[in-house]
């Protein structure tokens, strides 16, 4: 049992992180819309790691000694009639104005919105967000992997952050492309980034793909709680 408590896998690989569906983002779409968008009241931004709120119950922690590998691989024919249904035009939930975004979200010392990954992957849902955060500098801090994606040029990588719904069991990576227009800078495969850059949105097949197309990325210390709950 000794044996087992250590050397068991607590984290996920990058295998398992591919299998639950890393490259096969549904952008803007899912039952956590809600909770991540950015159309809350001020100061009431939805509890990501670093920022719960002080009325919402701590999540749980992830399962110890979970083994990565061991996890079922993504149904690929669910996969597709998700992408199929993510053509449809995005909505808009109420009105939304850089007012809004400057109240409601952080700023980093040298101005730069502090927004964790699923907050902009769910803004491919909301045409009006778009137009706002459309071009704005933006910082995040992110796990990062090579980019398989609409990336013949090689300029991309992806970031993601593991949420988790129930228990670490079921995290699911959202993720979103970043764009360098050159070769990107070398990184650790499932390393911690912080990414500074601007916002961007782009046709990409049936899909509106958030992105962030980047000023620098480096390495970082990862956060206190790995996945966002």
């Amino acid at each position: 049992m000794t044996y087992a408590a250590i050397n068991t896998p607590d984290q996920f690989s990058s295998r398992a992180v591919v299998n639950k569906g890393l490259y096969n983002q549904n952008y803007g779409q899912g039952g956590l819309a809600d909770q991540f968008s950015l159309k809350k009241e001020a100061g009431n931004r939805s509890a990501v790691a670093g920022n719960s709120s002080a009325d919402a119950p701590p999540g749980p922690l992830p399962a110890a000694g979970q083994p990565g590998d061991v996890m079922p691989p993504v149904n690929p024919q669910e996969l597709d009639r998700q992408a199929k249904s993510a053509g449809a035009e995005a909505k808009n939930y109420g009105h939304f104005t850089l007012k809004d975004l400057e109240a409601q979200v952080p700023r980093s010392k040298e101005g730069n919105f502090m927004l964790e990954v699923p907050e902009i992957f769910y803004t491919a849902g909301d045409k009006e967000v778009q137009s706002v955060l459309n071009g704005q500098s933006v910082e995040t801090i992110a796990q990062v992997m090579p980019e398989k994606v609409n990336n013949d040029a090689g300029t991309r990588v992806r970031i993601f952050r593991l949420q988790v719904q129930c228990c670490a069991a079921d995290a699911r990576p959202y993720s979103i492309p970043v764009e360098f227009g050159k070769t990107p800078p070398a990184f650790k495969d499932m390393g911690w980034v912080k990414v500074i850059g601007k916002v961007t949105y782009r046709q990409e097949g049936n899909q509106t793909v958030p992105m962030v197309e980047a000023v620098s990325m480096v390495e970082t210390a990862e956060p206190d709680s790995k996945m966002i709950y």
